[in-house]
């Protein structure tokens, strides 16, 4: 079974859940409302891709509205929101307030650099750089 097949399996779980579990319900919509607002921004990947790369053999397991695939050494986590069809990379060794979000490159998100100048990203910027649509199945 692959990543896709894994995450789909988990979000079809959580709907059913959500039939009787208004919080999770509320969850569920939150994250659905993020995507609609938002996503048009995103760039779109391979789900099963990027497991592979940042937390390969990760086994899904359900919190809130994410379904999260861990690193064997537990440092990188996939976080994929259920409802809103979109995921972001979390570097678990950052011991900041707030969770910190990674690019696709394995980076820290809040720096940007061009023209040979590093400036920080806007909050905007960073949001974009962070999360990514999970690409359908006949997209892959």
């Amino acid at each position: 079974m692959d990543t896709k097949t894994d995450y789909s399996s988990n979000v079809s779980a959580m709907k059913q859940i959500a039939d009787i579990d208004a919080g999770l319900a509320k969850e569920l919509e939150k994250g659905a409302e993020r995507a609609r607002r938002f996503h048009s921004n995103w760039q779109s990947v391979n789900i099963n891709e990027v497991v592979e790369k940042f937390a390969p053999g990760a086994v899904a397991y359900q919190k809130g509205g994410k379904i999260i695939f861990e690193s064997s050494d537990h440092t990188i986590a996939i976080i994929a929101d259920a409802a809103g069809g979109y995921l972001r990379i979390q570097d678990l060794t950052s011991k900041t307030r707030r969770a910190l979000y990674l690019t696709l490159d394995g980076k820290n998100a809040h720096n940007v650099t061009i023209d040979g100048k590093t400036r920080g990203r806007t909050t905007e910027e960073y949001e974009i750089a962070t999360h990514f649509r999970i690409k359908k199945r006949e997209e892959m």
